[in-house]
């Protein structure tokens, strides 16, 4: 090898190394590029961008670093780990699944000591991880939708029902809510069948769940596996009603199936009232990437990106470089402080260079940070009306 192919791989590799090692700020991205939540993840990662891009423009310097979690833990722990030990980022918006962000934490964030927040994973389970304080999300529980939506079936005069769930922790946690409140209530759950992800038929899933003849079917899944039971449903003559939560609110798959089938028909998902910060978010997003898709976890992954973003330069103030933590989370997340929204990053930015407490007030709703990484928000009611994914203005919690 001569001299000076020799010096072009030293010189490539201390590039390599610098851009490694570099101590500017970094986020990184574990957002559904590919697999059953697939047609989540883009809208979710240009929510991460703008935040990132307000926070820049305001005088702050942010890198985000995406990556593909799959909606597979195999996926996402691999890329965790190229975010941490290679990109070395300080922090991690993600991921969507909950069996996905749980398997993450556990083989990567928890160990390293690196904070990840997650704008969808909504399994109670995550609430008692064994996390050292890295683990939180910006979405609610699902320990209110389950109740809120039990609520609902009830309202609409349903009294026997079936859930058809994905078998991971969003999906088991949120059928067994949902089913022990409708009892509770004066409802039958007769059947909760789980299923695995993106299989080509659930033909015996479904016959277990109509074989109590339900009035309603849940479909407690995600949009390519739902749509394929969907159909199937549909076209071996179920002629019940569905329901459906966060992990089926997606227009594209309506479309697909054919929304005059469930024209009417309702669900729920987190979703935050109107507001100064949820509007401004929606004039912000419009105008850099067009139309706001109905899709759920938009705002979330938008303030998880900024309350981040927050949480670094809380601690750059304080001479901690970009290091992220439960503490400076709970700075910029949590009352007492100076209220600030998506519009007043550079207000935010300047009051934690003085020194000054600030109370973010998210898209999503207060964004306050409790002991276990949750945040307390609403649950918002929706519907298909008119062909399309629609809100009732209705937000309810527990």
């Amino acid at each position: 090898m001569n001299m000076k192919k020799i010096l072009i791989l030293v010189t490539s590799a201390l590039f390599v190394l610098s851009a490694c090692s570099s101590g500017g700020a970094k986020i990184g991205t574990l957002l559904d590029e590919t697999g059953d939540l697939g047609a989540y993840g883009p809208p979710i990662q240009n929510g991460v961008d703008l935040a990132v891009g307000l926070i820049n423009d305001a005088g702050g310097d942010v890198t985000v670093i995406h990556a593909d979690s799959g909606t597979s833990p195999n996926i996402a722990t691999e890329a965790a780990g190229k975010l941490i030990e290679i990109d070395k980022v300080n922090g991690i918006v993600g991921s969507l699944s909950s069996g996905v962000t749980m398997a993450v934490a556990e083989a990567k964030t928890i160990p390293a000591g690196t904070v990840i927040i997650s704008p969808a994973s909504t399994s109670p389970a995550i609430s008692v991880l064994d996390d050292n304080d890295t683990v939180f999300r910006t979405t609610v529980s699902d320990a209110a939708q389950g109740v809120v939506l039990a609520r609902l079936a009830i309202e609409k005069g349903y009294t026997n029902c079936s859930t058809l769930y994905v078998n991971n922790p969003y999906g088991k946690g949120l059928s067994d809510i949902f089913s022990t409140t409708f009892e509770s209530l004066g409802g039958s759950c007769g059947a909760q069948v789980p299923h695995e992800q993106e299989q080509p038929s659930y033909k015996s899933e479904i016959d277990k769940a109509i074989g109590n003849e339900p009035d309603v079917i849940v479909a407690m899944s995600y949009p390519k596996s739902a749509a394929v039971y969907l159909r199937e449903l549909i076209e071996g003559g179920y002629s019940g009603d569905f329901m459906f939560v966060d992990g089926t609110k997606n227009q594209d798959m309506f479309d697909e199936l054919g929304v005059a089938q469930f024209e009417g028909m309702h669900g729920t998902a987190p979703g935050a009232a109107d507001s100064d910060a949820k509007s401004t978010f929606s004039s912000l997003y419009e105008a850099k990437y067009g139309e706001l898709p109905s899709n759920p976890f938009i705002g979330e992954g938008f303030d998880g990106a900024i309350l981040l973003s927050l949480a670094m330069a809380k601690a750059a103030a304080d001479g901690h470089g970009n290091t992220i933590d439960g503490n400076s989370l709970r700075f910029v997340a949590n009352a007492p402080g100076e209220k600030v929204g998506p519009g007043d990053m550079k207000k935010a930015l300047d009051l934690l260079s003085d020194g000054k407490d600030i109370d973010y007030v998210g898209v999503a709703g207060d964004q306050e940070i409790d002991a276990n990484g949750d945040v307390s928000n609403t649950i918002e009611i929706w519907s298909i009306d008119g062909g399309k994914i629609t809100s009732s203005g209705r937000f309810e919690s527990p």
